[in-house]
């Protein structure tokens, strides 16, 4: 228990507010118990008062603490208490416990309800609308440098190691090192499924992406899957880069067609030192060449759809063009996606993340979404293979 106020006098009355939040009167001597504190030397004097001086003449029976029903209806004289004391009155020291988590913040406001003050398999899975608020929410926060998303305690760590996981939703990002997902999300350990590669990019079903898709969806249980672009991206620059050249080279073969036999049989000849540089500083046959050349029908498609351009503009307008192509793939070749977008509960969308602004357009859902829920993606594609036909 800790004393709401204490004045030497010869016969005072004390209010002590006991462990449970309750206040009880004491009577006793000038001397103050042991468990209650006492006021400063200088403040021991207080002004006199009516009050005081009859509560003093109080009859025996009265020292006892009255009911919670008494006590209510009592008031309490703060004023025997000199102000900026730094001795806290007992009406400031009846505080409401509040919580210092977020386990009951709305969806829209914060990371989502979590009954552990962080997201685990305790929590129920959120719909897809519910985790698209929470990622906007915390995009606005991102942008806003309002972020809450800081270390977690101990008890939060402990939760997350003790149960599995619940997050979200599915992040497909770049592997760009100033896209860093969770933090443009404002999320915390827990909260999202991210999985990043070069180019935000889904080229081959039988990769380890489409396969970590699907766990989210039937393991995790999240019910939204969320293809994240962003501007500036050097995966597209590139293959948009190989894209210029090659439609180059093919313009000047079209051109001087009567000098073709020649130009080909000069560059079979040619040394690998003399072949013209590849975007990003890549080797004939090496991986990542091939990551860009399944790249380039991005880029094809981009200049099509502007009707040409720079490579800057071409590029750009990629980035988008690749996200509905990641999100075609999934739904073209993961028969699991594919029937759980079908039957609504899950749905795939696509975003592109702003570097210089750092805010996120989420883009919705794929202009071919309706078509592609009735395609059947027997045909498991391969790197460089079928995956072209996607864009």
């Amino acid at each position: 228990m800790s004393a709401a106020y204490y004045q030497p006098q010869q016969s005072v009355m004390y209010y002590i507010q006991k462990a449970d939040g309750s206040m009880i009167q004491h009577y006793g001597p000038a001397k103050a118990p042991s468990h209650v504190a006492r006021a400063p030397r200088q403040l021991a004097r207080a002004p006199s008062h009516p009050a005081l001086s009859q509560v003093a003449r109080a009859p025996t029976q009265l020292a006892r603490a009255p009911s919670q029903r008494q006590l209510a209806r009592t008031p309490i004289p703060t004023h025997l208490v000199p102000i900026n004391t730094g001795l806290p009155t007992a009406a400031s020291m009846v505080v409401t416990p509040t919580m210092d988590d977020d386990s009951q913040e709305d969806p829209t406001e914060g990371f989502g309800p979590s009954m552990l003050g962080v997201r685990t398999t305790v929590d129920e899975p959120l719909s897809a609308s519910q985790a698209i608020e929470v990622l906007q929410a915390g995009n606005r926060r991102f942008v806003q440098g309002d972020i809450k998303a800081g270390g977690l305690c101990q008890d939060k760590r402990r939760a997350l190691a003790s149960h599995g996981q619940r997050p979200v939703a599915t992040v497909i990002g770049c592997a760009d090192s100033r896209c860093p997902v969770e933090q443009l999300f404002d999320a915390r350990p827990g909260d999202l499924f991210v999985l990043r590669n070069a180019g935000n990019t889904c080229t081959h079903a039988e990769g380890s992406m489409v396969g970590s898709v699907e766990y989210s969806v039937l393991n995790l249980e999240t019910k939204m899957i969320l293809v994240l672009g962003h501007t500036g991206c050097g995966a597209i620059m590139g293959a948009t880069k190989l894209f210029m050249e090659r439609s180059a080279q093919k313009y000047m073969e079209m051109t001087y067609r009567k000098d073709a036999q020649e130009s080909t049989d000069r560059s079979t000849e040619a040394s690998e030192s003399e072949q013209p540089p590849q975007p990003c500083g890549c080797k004939k046959g090496s991986t990542l060449l091939g990551l860009l050349d399944a790249l380039v029908p991005v880029a094809q498609q981009a200049c099509i759809e502007l009707g040409g351009g720079s490579t800057e503009e071409i590029a750009a307008h990629a980035v988008k063009v690749n996200v509905w192509r990641t999100i075609n793939f999934l739904l073209s070749y993961s028969l699991i996606i594919r029937e759980k977008v079908a039957s609504g509960e899950v749905e795939l969308q696509g975003a592109v993340y702003n570097m210089r602004s750092g805010a996120v357009e989420f883009l919705g859902k794929s202009p071919k979404q309706e078509k592609l829920l009735n395609h059947d993606g027997h045909v498991v594609p391969s790197m460089g293979g079928l995956a072209r036909q996607m864009s």
